[in-house]
């Protein structure tokens, strides 16, 4: 009988090791690296700033005696939808006509007899938009108001047309990119609902004043700025994107954007370390869930690995039966 109990705890003991559940290690360095990642989240979000206002930003391509030629950026604030202004076949419009509450809409402040700034700027906004996926006059549109309140309807139509046929991957361009006069109080107005500082020098007859593109919401909401002659073709779809509101773009855009975070300080989009974060514990936790749960419906289900009578195998194929038969057999032969 002695041997019968030992071979019966034997058997316990070995389906024990067998059936005992690895779970806690797992759990626990599971666990250790969701506590790793959220005691570095707060350091990603110092370093990625939160959220910040726009900063005062001074181009500086300007010449020094054009001190206060900045760009005030003007986050969340609304652009008025009734400013009135003069088309390039002059015909009287408003800016509400070009914020439609259908697209995004990018605005410009020029002027056609700019000698160097302007040229370059829209140039190489011209060079970018041929690179970019999105349509002008069907994803978005965009609205550039001379600064210049002298300015002729004539001229302005000119500089419109040398503009659209640098355009050739967007035939509808000619719609979608409108080029206007406004007078002073309006030209005044709406710089200042845009933070655009500039200066007429009178001496040289030349307008003293910064680059810039503004990222309007089809709400008329100021989303984004651009504040450089450069348009990275990838920077400019991030803002578009935003801009839109779900409007523009495809799902993986908006996913893509979502990762993004537009820092006004560089005037750029960078990669948003807490959204990684968020992302990255979901999937962990995703994870955990999916090795846990076979785990705990098989307790829940009451599933377990238990002898059903004595006949139940034995490590090394040995019975419960032949373990009590043998033990007979050596004391009837002692």
């Amino acid at each position: 009988m002695t041997k019968l109990i030992q071979a019966r705890r034997r058997f316990a003991g070995s389906q024990s090791a067998v059936n005992k559940p690895q779970t806690p290690n797992v759990i626990a360095a599971m666990m250790l690296l969701l506590v790793g990642l959220c005691a570095t989240a707060p350091a990603a979000m110092a370093q990625d700033g939160g959220v910040r206002e726009g900063a005062p930003v001074t181009n500086n391509l300007l010449p020094l005696e054009a001190r206060g030629i900045t760009v005030e950026q003007k986050l969340g604030d609304l652009v008025p939808l009734d400013l009135p202004l003069l088309d390039s076949l002059g015909r009287k419009t408003k800016t509400g006509y070009y914020i439609d509450s259908k697209r995004p809409t990018i605005i410009t402040l020029n002027y056609s007899n700019c000698p160097m700034l302007c040229n370059v700027q829209l140039n190489r906004l011209a060079d970018s938009l041929n690179k970019l996926e999105l349509k002008i006059g069907e994803d978005f549109q965009i609205l550039t108001v001379s600064i210049d309140p002298k300015e002729s309807t004539e001229r302005v139509r000119e500089t419109k047309q040398k503009y659209i046929d640098q355009l050739t991957n967007h035939p509808k361009a000619a719609d979608g990119w409108a080029f206007c006069t406004a007078k002073q109080p309006v030209i005044t107005k709406l710089a200042d609902v845009l933070g655009f500082r500039y200066r007429y020098d009178a001496r040289s007859k030349e307008y003293n004043h910064p680059a810039m593109l503004a990222f309007i919401s089809p709400e008329g909401v100021i989303s984004r700025y651009s504040l450089a002659i450069d348009f990275p073709t990838d920077q400019l779809k991030l803002a578009l994107v935003e801009a839109g509101e779900g409007t523009v773009g495809t799902p993986v855009d908006q996913f893509i954007q979502w990762c993004y975070s537009y820092d006004p300080d560089s005037n750029s989009y960078t990669w948003h370390a807490w959204r990684l974060m968020r992302l990255g514990g979901a999937a962990m936790i995703g994870l955990m869930l999916a090795c846990l749960a076979p785990y705990w419906l098989g307790r829940k289900g009451g599933v377990s690995v238990v002898p059903r009578d004595d006949t139940e195998m034995l490590n090394g194929g040995e019975t419960m039966t032949d373990a009590v038969d043998n033990d007979l057999n050596v004391k009837n032969e002692t």
